[in-house]
């Protein structure tokens, strides 16, 4: 999405019908590299690796995609076919970003997709080639003494309006924090990372969890309660963020962590308790010592300067007001995503019709039971099959 402090793009996008797949290669267009001790076989175009991040299984570098002259993010799948669940993951995390691949909708965009592997026999290695963003939304928060509340606006709106592309597809991001959250220097929003998101429903056989600090309290208390509210709750942490310059519960175990969470939300009567928790986890928090619920306009309401009376940090009832929404540990009393960009926090943003959505994603392979042969093969003709959407160089941020 363009600076929203501008008009807005329309929605409307084509699809070009050139393959850019790694099949449209010849093999002497290739170059193997190295960038922090990984290696990188990458076509011609792609040069001057920088990197940006390196976790387990991932790592991604910033590229100058010599074709356009700009800038892209390439993410390197270290071990996509470790096992059959690896494979699983990798296969929905492709087809994901090729269903939301959208110009304008304030999510990551794939422009290209390829593997080194002449034949899917040999197939071990997958590249994601995607738009590049200057910063992350924890290095944004480092950066500031405070955040204007017109700013935190800007981002909540832009990040909620991202979740109801997402959610509209049927898709849970389940780990959305500031570090998966993009943020160039026009304030425009992009949510960044699909690894760990699902097809709704979630269930209650995942093997993996969102990162503590913005997991909402259900993960904990009952995976069988998890849907799109738990996107909702992590985005309250987030602003819970904007406003504090710090993470909002910073547990460092589970136990900790409810503690941090009924420090400030208070502790849920035992109706809603017993409705919400496991058996188990009911008597657990029945046994604690009920801590009241912490006054919102006292911790997040505007702080004022003792000499001008100007606001110096936090934001208005009306932003407080929103805050104690999401943060409901009910899920059920938390917004959807379009009731929270109907709230009056957000009326000078919110457009209805200027906010994308998709149909619901039908994933015929989600309770697939495939072999990792199985899985690769279907990965491989995914990557055949990629046609780049003719918007992707059309692109004109400046990377200077």
């Amino acid at each position: 999405m363009s600076d929203l402090n501008h008009d807005k793009k329309g929605k409307a996008y084509k699809k070009t019908t050139i393959n850019m797949t790694s099949t449209s290669y010849k093999q002497d267009k290739w170059y193997t590299t190295s960038c922090s001790h990984c290696t990188f076989t990458l076509p011609l175009r792609y040069k001057d690796l920088v990197l940006i991040e390196k976790k387990t299984y991932t790592t991604i570098v910033r590229a100058t995609d010599t074709t356009t002259g700009k800038y892209v993010a390439i993410k390197k799948l270290l071990c996509p076919f470790r096992t059959h669940i690896y494979a699983k993951r990798t296969h929905l995390e492709l087809k994901l970003l090729i269903y939301l691949n959208h110009h304008d909708a304030q999510v990551l965009q794939l422009c290209d997709v390829f593997t080194p592997e002449r034949n899917v026999n040999d197939f071990q290695t997958l590249y994601f080639v995607l738009n590049f963003v200057e910063y992350d939304l924890h290095q944004v928060i480092q950066c500031y003494e405070s955040i204007t509340e017109e700013r935190i606006k800007l981002i909540i709106y832009s990040l909620l309006r991202g979740l109801k592309f997402i959610h509209s597809a049927g898709i849970i991001l389940w780990d959305l924090k500031p570090t998966n959250i993009g943020v160039d220097r026009n304030n425009n929003v992009t949510i960044l990372d699909f690894g760990l998101a699902r097809v709704a429903p979630i269930g209650s056989d995942i093997d993996y969890s969102p990162t503590r600090l913005w997991r909402a309290p259900e993960i904990y208390l009952n995976k069988k309660k998890c849907d799109e509210k738990i996107d909702i709750w992590s985005v309250g942490c987030i602003m819970a963020e904007l406003i504090l310059l710090k993470p909002l519960f910073s547990g460092k175990v589970t136990i900790n962590q409810l503690n941090r969470i009924f420090d400030i939300i208070g502790t849920p009567d035992s109706k809603t308790l017993q409705e919400i928790c496991i058996p188990e986890a009911s008597a657990y928090i029945s046994r604690m010592r009920p801590k009241p619920k912490t006054n919102f306009n006292e911790l997040f309401g505007f702080k004022y300067d003792p000499l001008t009376e100007t606001s110096i940090s936090g934001v208005s009832p009306e932003g407080v007001g929103l805050l104690d929404q999401l943060l409901s540990f009910d899920p059920r009393q938390r917004p959807t995503v379009e009731q929270a960009l109907s709230h009056p926090f957000l009326e000078f943003y919110h457009d209805p019709n200027d906010e994308p959505t998709i149909e619901p994603l039908i994933d015929e392979h989600e309770d697939a039971v495939c072999s990792k042969e199985q899985w690769k093969a279907t990965i491989w003709r995914m990557i055949e099959g990629f046609i780049p959407p003719s918007w992707i160089n059309n692109d004109t941020t400046d990377n200077s």
